[in-house]
């Protein structure tokens, strides 16, 4: 013969055939929110990974303007162009995040027009599913020393 203390008797809630019907209801609520909720984390992610590369991008245009940009006596626009571009690439593939096959940034050859250089550089970014494929791009101009 089991007894049960009079104090731990109160603090047992009551049990009755409703309480247990709703046992697999929190199951299925779990399984129906569990898909929302992961493509919301996995949006997130993606999209602040993207927000990361474009200010990768940006600060590889202006490492490289200012690697062009820097005096070198008896300088050519050819390694001007050479400097910034190499600049560039190198930042990039230091520090850019892809998901799968590496990304390589496109940088068009920099320009210069009245003593400015101008560095671009443009990226596919390939994500996760939600924000894949679609273009990134940043240009940074600096006077020339």
């Amino acid at each position: 013969m089991t007894t049960m203390r009079a104090d731990a008797a109160m603090l047992q809630a009551p049990t009755t055939e409703h309480d247990q019907s709703q046992k697999g209801s929190v199951l299925v609520e779990f399984a129906l929110i569990l898909p929302v909720f992961l493509l919301l984390l996995f949006g997130v992610i993606s999209f602040s990974v993207a927000l990361y590369d474009k200010t990768v991008l940006t600060m590889a245009t202006r490492e490289g303007a200012r690697a062009g940009a820097k005096y070198v006596p008896n300088r050519t626009s050819a390694i001007i162009d050479s400097s910034a571009t190499a600049t560039v690439r190198q930042v990039c593939n230091r520090n850019l995040i892809s998901f799968g096959s590496g990304m390589t940034p496109v940088v068009p050859t920099p320009t210069i027009q009245n003593n400015i250089l101008t560095v671009s550089a443009n990226l596919n970014y390939t994500g996760l599913f939600i924000f894949s494929d679609f273009l990134i791009s940043a240009q940074t101009s600096m006077r020339l020393e």
